[in-house]
């Protein structure tokens, strides 16, 4: 794996989510900059979500696309059994599912919405997708073009955090070796909220999956650099090859 000196790499996700990749990129003596970008806010009332989860049958599938969302579905079931199947979008929200009793059946070959649309398998009845009030449609249409009935429930709200010091986010950002980590579309977003999309497009991007490339590339009109995974490993060898990529562009 490259060596990371020299490089500053902003982190978009919260410090607790970023801790295996940010331990991996210090020890290769990157300097690691957290900041957050997406806030998941617990509903205030659970009651449509609890209702849609006791609703469901055996011939329904549940679909769970992220660790807060493994966290609603816990929180709002209360002890009581997930009367239907559980697929999930990757390993982590697995592990989540696992630690919190929902003992998930399914997840795609690959850690990403479109692979989840593309492969799961579709039940007799309803495929009840748990998100956040925020999740792009992307998902609910692919599974409808394969003749699934879906219904959607908002299982926590996903918002821009204010920033600690905006002053410390835009001199991050307007740094020359500065690559910026997005995991979703929300976190795209959310540092567009924070600087400003002149500024956020400053900084070489790095995205987790092809879903939040065609966001960055929509959203800041520039060509990411593409983890094949979430998975920290990966990352950082994204990482390594989008520092390649500034060096190459760089005037000699």
């Amino acid at each position: 794996m490259r060596d990371l000196s020299g490089v500053t790499v902003i982190l978009t996700r919260a410090p607790a989510d970023n801790a295996p990749l940010a331990a991996l990129l210090r020890d290769r003596d990157a300097e690691v900059v957290d900041l957050p970008c997406v806030a998941v806010r617990p509903l205030a009332e659970l009651a449509a979500l609890r209702a849609a989860l006791r609703a469901l049958r055996a011939g329904d599938r549940l679909v769970v696309t992220s660790r807060a969302g493994a966290r609603a579905v816990a929180q709002a079931l209360d002890g009581d059994p997930l009367g239907a199947p559980c697929a999930v979008v990757g390993a982590a929200t697995r592990e989540a599912a696992r630690a919190l009793g929902l003992r998930p059946d399914f997840a795609p070959s690959r850690p990403d919405s479109t692979t989840l649309g593309d492969e799961l398998p579709l039940p007799s009845g309803t495929v009840l997708l748990a998100r956040s009030d925020r999740a792009s449609d992307d998902l609910p249409a692919a599974l409808r073009r394969r003749g699934a009935e879906v219904r959607e429930v908002v299982a926590y709200r996903t918002e821009t955090p204010p920033a600690a010091d905006r002053a410390t986010a835009r001199a991050s950002c307007g740094r020359s070796d500065a690559i910026v980590c997005f995991a979703s579309a929300s976190a795209v977003d959310g540092l567009i909220e924070l600087v400003g999309a002149d500024l956020a497009a400053l900084p070489r991007p790095v995205a987790f999956g092809p879903k939040t490339a065609g966001h960055i590339r929509r959203r800041l009109g520039v060509e990411p650099t593409v983890s094949v995974s979430p998975d920290a490993r990966a990352v950082a060898l994204a990482i390594g090859r989008a520092r390649a990529e500034v060096a190459d562009a760089a005037p000699r």
